[in-house]
């Protein structure tokens, strides 16, 4: 009955949408057409330059300008200004690992990513891009299995970052200083210089982040600190009209303390060891933003260098363009971590992480039959090595579990995608688009402790696309499309004590169906447009982390196992008006459902794990039901040349997260809302200076991130989001 209630809802609001605004326009006069006043966005869903409004893709589009005009500074600040989106620091892989989720569905620690995330049209690891929100073109966040065209697949969608180009036109760049609450200083810069005017440019941009723990620690170092150095430089050569080269290198430095892992329950055997009866004890009296652990127990520490170079050569043929993207990525991750955050070695564990990937897109493109069929065909290859060296301290201050693991990761891959406009049978504005990839994957691993000789498997996988579009007129559009992707398996070699039996865990896979709406139109002098998505899939083999024990108390572990199957569905809207030329409003709203359709842990040899055995009908347990958000700026020039002021206001809802009876980091999460706000004056006295004053969290509200409950450990541990933080800014550009 309830998913009856949704998609009559659905339906409703998708009629709604696509009929109201052509009468609103019909009677809108000549002046205020549709589309008047709100600019067009340029989307690269379908990696080429496409109108937003005209793709029949879920995506959504952050500008350079936006991202600035909003304070998004971190990864993570992204999740307020898109539906559906996620973005959490990796419990246990550090503060400056952002994991991100859509629609629902994440990346389970030590997998690939569900959401892959790009840098330049470079599939990377989301470790490079902890501090890349500065100096940014844009951010595109496209929502759905992804196979057909970028070039990686995934179940969950992508994320594209894609940086400011250097142009061979004139010197310019900006310089901007932030000082805060926390003792935050930031500095950020670009400056852009022409080597050969019109052919050859380079772009050197930078940003360094020094900020005191927002949870004090009594014992030892802070706790969710900052201490970050990035830089990029970029690269274009445009030797003629046909001929374009764009080289980036950037570079991320991250020294930081994890947030800290607070004790709120303990339970079972934890009753029974007095050191963490203390702690629990202490914790109580100290709150929530100060705990007491000392180095000597773990220092707590999480340092993180990645850099990235890539290369993107395009000739322009006429019809036909050919395009090849080459990247390299290198991150070093080195942790240690104590869950809880006490005066005992519960669960203490270093760990040492190197990456390596090489990766590279041949694309050929183009247009045939008088420009009704637009077409890309193309191959991708990539090859990752990843080593980890892990010591852990289980119950015990002496190293009790060592592990030595790698694993080397190769996916080759060709794929073709095409358009056919039916415009020239006399059928105006209804298209058609098929695509097909097929990817070659093999995979080896190997643990020195309990694997030496290495295992591989091996793969081939079919991703698809199809879908019919039709553009009512130039502002409304309809779409429905399918897709079927994939995300490679792998292998539970990280913890020498998981049995053989249990080493391997295949691919995932989703299909799904979307249904979508999309329109632009004039509310009487008002600008608006607006987005709809429905969707619905069929998910296979989930990959689903599980915690036990294997081999007694000193054995916690915790393993990836493929979790039969399950249904994500949902619905996404977006809206966006400009109320006044002075007063622009957006705001967003999705609903996200999923379960498990079948499901039952499987028995795993000399292990027991810490979870019922079936919760087939349960909710994947790291959604919540609904988002939403909005976010408003007033522009207020001020007399003669004087500047203007510029007011930014963003609230952000999420609902409880639900979990389910797998607990560990699927446990059930309390919703919160948080606001934020930003004032700047722009071009003060005409000059080229600002300066700006923000606020995020205005309320201070304490909530959670992050929530681990371990039957066997006996305890209950949670990460709280960032408190109120404060400042002030000042930017020059030149």
């Amino acid at each position: 009955m309830k998913n009856r209630k949704l998609i009559l809802c659905a339906s409703a609001a998708l009629v709604t949408l696509t009929t109201a605004p052509s009468a609103l326009a019909q009677s809108a006069p000549e002046a205020a057409q549709p589309g008047g006043g709100l600019e067009d966005i340029i989307v690269t869903a379908r990696r080429t330059d496409e109108n937003l409004q005209n793709v029949p893709v879920a995506a959504s589009v952050l500008s350079g300008e936006a991202l600035s005009r909003q304070g998004i500074a971190t990864t993570r600040d992204l999740q307020f200004s898109a539906p559906s989106l996620v973005v959490n620091a990796d419990p246990l892989g550090g503060s400056s690992t952002p994991i991100i989720q859509l629609r629902g569905q994440t990346s389970p620690l030590g997998t690939d990513n569900t959401v892959v995330t790009y840098f330049g049209d470079v599939p990377v690891d989301a470790r490079v891009l902890a501090a890349g929100v500065y100096d940014l073109a844009s951010v595109q966040v496209i929502r759905g299995p992804q196979g057909t065209l970028f070039g990686k697949n995934s179940t969950g969608g992508a994320v594209v970052f894609t940086p400011q180009r250097a142009t061979a036109d004139e010197v310019k760049g900006f310089a901007e200083v932030t000082v805060g609450n926390y003792n935050l200083h930031q500095f950020t810069g670009a400056v852009n210089l022409p080597i050969i005017k019109d052919v050859l440019a380079i772009r050197f941009s930078g940003q360094t982040t020094d900020q005191d723990g927002f949870a004090k620690n009594l014992a030892g170092p802070d706790g969710n600190d900052k201490h970050w150095q990035a830089g990029r430089v970029v690269i274009n050569f445009t030797p003629g009209d046909r001929l374009s080269n764009q080289t980036m290198f950037t570079y991320f430095n991250g020294r930081q303390h994890i947030n800290p892992s607070i004790l709120s329950q303990i339970s079972g055997i934890s009753f029974f060891i007095p050191p963490v009866v203390d702690g629990f004890n202490l914790q109580q009296k100290l709150g929530p933003r100060t705990f007491s652990m000392s180095e000597s127990i773990a220092p707590n520490n999480d340092t993180n260098k990645s850099y990235l170079i890539a290369n993107v050569t395009t000739y322009d043929f006429g019809d036909i363009t050919l395009k090849n993207i080459f990247g390299y990525s290198n991150t070093h991750i080195n942790l240690r971590q104590n869950q809880p955050a006490i005066e005992f070695h519960d669960i203490d564990v270093l760990q040492d992480r190197h990456l390596d990937q090489y990766s590279d897109e041949l694309q050929l493109s183009g247009n045939s039959l008088n420009g009704g069929l637009k077409w890309i065909v193309g191959g991708f290859w990539s090859q990752a090595k990843n080593t980890v060296d892990q010591q852990s301290r289980l119950f015990s201050p002496t190293v009790n579990s060592v592990s030595q693991s790698t694993e080397k990761y190769t996916s080759k891959a060709v794929f073709a995608q095409a358009t056919y406009d039916f415009t020239n049978m006399g059928l105006n504005g209804l298209k058609l688009t098929g695509g097909i990839r097929s990817t070659w994957d093999t995979r080896t691993g190997s643990n020195v402790q309990s694997v030496p000789t290495p295992i591989q498997t091996k793969g081939d996988h079919i991703s698809w696309t199809v879908g019919l579009d039709y553009q009512v007129t130039h502002d409304i559009l309809f779409y429905v499309a399918s897709r079927h992707s994939y995300k490679a398996g792998g292998f539970n070699l990280v913890s020498p004590l998981i049995p053989k039996s249990s080493l391997i865990y295949t691919p995932e896979t989703l299909t799904d169906i979307e249904l979508g709406a999309k329109a632009k139109f004039n509310v009487g002098s008002v600008p608006v447009r607006t987005n709809l998505a429905l969707y619905r899939g069929w998910y296979k083999d989930i990959h689903t982390q599980v915690t036990g024990t294997c081999g007694g108390l000193s054995g916690q572990t915790s393993l990836i196992i493929n979790a039969g199957k399950g249904s994500p569905k949902g619905a996404e809207f977006e809206v966006e008006a400009l109320l006044t030329p002075k007063f622009r409003v957006s705001a967003f709203y999705n609903r996200t459902l999923g379960k498990y359709d079948d499901f039952v842990v499987p028995d795993i040899a000399g292990c027991t794990i810490s979870s019922v055995p079936n919760i087939t009908g349960q909710s994947f347990g790291n959604i919540s039901k609904n988002t939403a958000g909005l976010n408003g700026t007033y522009t207020l020039p001020l007399p003669g040349d004087a500047g203007e002021l510029q007011l930014n206001g963003n609230m952000y809802y999420r609902s409880s997260r639900v979990g389910n009876a797998l607990l560990g980091f699927n446990s059930p999460i309390a919703g919160y809302t948080i606001f934020n706000a930003r004032l700047d004056y722009n071009n003060i006295a005409g000059s080229r200076f600002g300066v700006g004053v923000y606020v995020h969290n205005i309320g201070d509200k304490l909530y959670l991130v992050s929530r681990n409950i371990s039957p066997n450990a006996g305890y209950d541990v949670v990460q709280f989001g960032d408190p109120r933080s404060f400042g002030i800014v000042g930017k020059v550009e030149f």
